[in-house]
């Protein structure tokens, strides 16, 4: 029989494993101690083969190559093997790429003509065995993407200005034009793989004849054949600045981003558009004055201020024009719906002045400089595979500014929540949310060290960064210089390259 006591103490122990939620894991930890004249590695997902590592080192064997450390580790960050592979001194790195079992290194000749030679390095991941393929061009290309699906590899950029995508057959020196992608009106968005089909889609900007900007997408086989081709269109008076692809199966996609007014550069919204088999297309436009959630990440007092004037004036019969910068992200999938990320930023300026001298006609002079973009908030949409809005959340960025553009936020997963994470000055900063709800505010965890009594002194905060992995396992790297004064066998200061293990569950 239970007591009135007991049973107060199991309603308690109900209630709160009720508001339990999942948690914030850092179940692994790799340090590879920096020597000064150690250069940072480049990090390279490789879903459950792991992570592969690369970066050049001192090369004391050879005189005439360049030597590039090769490393991969495990899921649970466990070194599975480490090599050297060797280069010709008069190749420069330009790229890599992973795809089934290998890894992929590119170089081009190190020249300033843009018909140099390529030179790519394929790396069997399980026996650590390479083949190399020479492509000597003869045609001008300055490439700006490298993409691998099955045997082929593939080259984006531009030629004579033009946007270009050719392909090679590892190993067959002779080129594949794509079809269809000359256009002086044309820029390239997304060059997207899809590893199950092994496809992929090249997603292209032009402008129309009246001013209207619009996206273009073409599919195709490994083999270089054209699958689809086609071109979406905008209701009147809007124009589809950006997008990301979705495969919903070998026929049909949804393309999802941002559109604007006919002639701005600044979003007012997002779009789905859903591409049926035969090409038919409907595209549905949500402002972002009628998201419920996409001013959440601002201070209480402001976001009621804003949502107040929105409502004013719907009840006036006025547009609401909100216009953001808005970087977005690759769709993920879950249980049949689909999430997208996109992050709102805009370029910050400084000017100063400076007094042209007793000479001078113009006296003063004011110059203005690039200072980096600033990051504002993050927002996340879910959406069914009819291309319809669910849901809509936001998550406040206030610290993080940089000089290019990249993603910053990722997304964790459980089956019902959903963490947003991002890592600034060695922290995790997260923020729990279930579709519209918001199950709890920002949270800041600091990244897990080796060493119980580790201290970290500095951090390098311009390498580094978050990157996702596999099955919603995300990984955060960078440098730490330690210091440790109590545990035994512990060096009292070291630099490391790190990576931590974080996931949601």
């Amino acid at each position: 029989m239970i007591n009135f006591t007991q049973y107060i103490f199991l309603f308690a122990v109900f209630l709160i494993g009720s508001e339990v939620f999942g948690q914030l894991e850092q179940p692994d930890r790799l340090e590879i101690e920096m020597e000064d004249e150690d250069e940072n590695f480049s990090v390279v997902t490789a879903d459950k083969h792991g992570i592969v590592l690369y970066r050049e080192v001192r090369n004391r064997e050879t005189r005439m190559e360049r030597k590039y450390q090769v490393i991969l580790v495990d899921t649970a960050l466990h070194k599975k093997w480490e090599r050297s592979y060797y280069v010709h001194l008069r190749y420069i790195i330009r790229g890599w790429e992973y795809f089934g079992d290998y890894f992929y290194l590119l170089f081009q000749r190190n020249t300033e003509s843009l018909k140099a030679d390529l030179f790519v390095m394929r790396i069997d991941l399980e026996t650590k065995a390479y083949e190399t393929f020479l492509i000597e061009r003869e045609y001008s290309m300055e490439i700006t993407e490298f993409e691998v699906v099955g045997n082929t590899l593939i080259f984006g950029g531009y030629s004579n200005n033009l946007p270009t995508i050719i392909c090679y057959k590892f190993g067959k020196i002779q080129p594949i034009v794509l079809p269809g992608i000359f256009n002086e009106k044309t820029q390239i968005q997304q060059l997207e793989i899809d590893n199950d089909l092994r496809i992929f889609n090249v997603l292209t900007s032009f402008r129309t004849k009246d001013g209207t900007k619009s996206l273009s997408l073409k599919s195709f086989t490994e083999e270089g054949d054209l699958i689809k081709n086609v071109n979406l269109k905008p209701t009147q008076e809007r124009s589809l600045l950006f997008g990301r692809t979705v495969k919903l199966d070998r026929n049909v996609e949804l393309v999802v981003g941002t559109y604007t007014r006919k002639r701005s550069d600044l979003s007012r919204g997002i779009y789905i558009a859903r591409i049926s088999e035969d090409g038919g297309q409907v595209i549905n436009y949500y402002n972002y004055a009628d998201l419920k959630n996409f001013f959440s990440y601002m201070k209480a007092r402001r976001q009621k201020r804003v949502e107040e004037r929105i409502k004013r004036r719907k009840i006036k019969g006025k547009k609401n024009k909100f216009n953001y910068r808005l970087l977005v992200h690759d769709v993920v999938e879950k249980d049949g719906r689909f999430i997208m990320v996109g992050e709102a930023f805009y370029p910050k300026y400084t000017s100063s002045s400076s007094y042209g001298g007793y000479y001078s006609y113009f006296g003063n002079q004011y110059n203005t400089f690039f200072e980096g973009y600033k990051y504002t908030h993050a927002v996340v949409f879910g959406f069914d595979r009819r291309g319809r809005l669910i849901w809509d959340n936001s998550f406040e960025i206030n610290d993080i500014e940089s000089y290019t553009l990249e993603q910053f936020v990722h997304i964790s997963m459980t089956e019902e929540e959903m963490a947003l994470v991002y890592v600034f000055e060695n922290e995790i900063r997260t923020k729990i949310i279930e579709g519209n709800e918001v199950l709890e505010g920002k949270t800041f965890n600091e990244l897990k060290l080796s060493f119980e009594d580790d201290i970290v002194a500095n951090s390098e905060d311009e390498y580094g960064g978050l990157e996702k992995w596999y099955d919603g396992n995300l990984f955060a790297y960078g440098i730490h210089k330690l210091k440790n004064m109590k545990d035994d066998g512990v060096k009292l200061n070291r630099e490391v390259f790190f990576i931590n293990k974080i996931r949601y569950q």
